[in-house]
């Protein structure tokens, strides 16, 4: 499992974050977001926000949502926010 930390409306990028999608490719690894500041928005919304930033991070590999383990959520005020979200991705070559 790899954790990203989601501050300020931007994930972290980690040294090891490139090394952690290419030796992922072909496989189905788990993925932790920790929201030090809330995501506004929805669990979809953010996991297609996290597959986005890997997938542009490595232009020959695309990350896909394969399915959530876990997730925390909250409403307030009519908004949605995510603490955070453990998935599992599909690590793939173009």
């Amino acid at each position: 499992m790899f954790t990203l930390i989601y501050f300020n409306d931007s994930f972290n990028r980690p040294d090891t974050l490139e090394f952690f999608i290419q030796s992922n490719m072909g496989k189905n690894p788990l993925l932790r977001i920790d929201c030090l500041t809330p995501y506004k928005g929805s669990e979809q919304d953010i996991i297609k926000d996290v597959c986005c930033f890997l997938s542009n991070i490595c232009s020959d590999i695309d990350v896909n949502y394969n399915v959530t383990q876990n997730v925390s959520t909250e409403e307030k005020d009519g908004y949605s926010f995510v603490n955070f979200l453990v998935i599992q991705l599909n690590i793939k070559a173009k």
